[in-house]
């Protein structure tokens, strides 16, 4: 992969993306390759999106990062509206769901219903949020060493602390709604504040899932 400098990286769907880069190249050339069975066999969109029908072009750094956050945002997307029904917002009872489900948790009921208690009033997580997390996760072993610090000390972490935590370890910001519902959902003892077993244990397993 070659890194270059200078180029914006340009939000696109990934869908947009790929039809665009790959549609000329798949069809114009058909007649060209029917002699060519086993060139026809072996290339794949992929390989005609990176590197052409050809093969001869170079994927560098920006093209490479766009592809793969265009995809994950697509993905996420798929599972946001799973949950939406046609809304903007999907409840935050909702999103604990997703976020326990792939976990060690046994008794998952009992952090709805600590959730439950601390937010009676839904107000709903928008997909930016939603993504915003869930790019948190993606970096989740940097923000694990700032946690490891306060678990030495033997301290739990506030919210302002949480989210400070994030940005830096991240990059990534996370609204204030984001932060705290995530504390009410992983807060079992009700302290307003996490330690690194309540929530980056949880998460840690939750990475896992795309082995099971």
């Amino acid at each position: 992969v070659v890194k270059t400098e200078g180029e914006d990286l340009v939000p696109r769907s990934y869908w947009d993306t790929l039809r665009r880069s790959t549609s000329q190249a798949l069809f114009s050339d058909l007649a060209e390759r029917a002699d060519d069975i086993s060139s026809s066999l072996s290339d794949t969109t992929l390989l005609v999106h990176f590197f052409g029908k050809k093969g001869k072009a170079e994927l560098n750094f920006e093209d490479f990062y766009r592809f793969m956050d265009n995809l994950q945002t697509e993905v996420l997307e798929i599972e946001f509206l799973s949950y939406s029904n046609g809304m903007n917002t999907i409840s935050e009872e909702d999103f604990a769901h997703i976020l326990l489900r792939y976990t060690n948790v046994e008794n998952t009921s009992s952090y709805l219903e600590n959730l439950r208690c601390t937010i009676p009033e839904e107000k709903g997580i928008t997909f930016d949020e939603f993504r915003s997390f869930f790019q948190f996760l993606n970096n989740l072993e940097d923000f694990t060493i700032a946690m490891q610090m306060y678990n030495f000390a033997s301290r739990s972490i506030g919210q302002d602390e949480f989210k400070r935590a994030v940005y830096v370890a991240t990059g990534v910001k996370l609204s204030p709604h984001l932060v705290n519902t995530v504390f009410k959902i992983f807060d079992v003892d009700r302290d307003d504040q996490l330690s690194y077993k309540e929530f980056v244990g949880i998460m840690k397993d939750r990475l896992s899932r795309g082995f099971r």
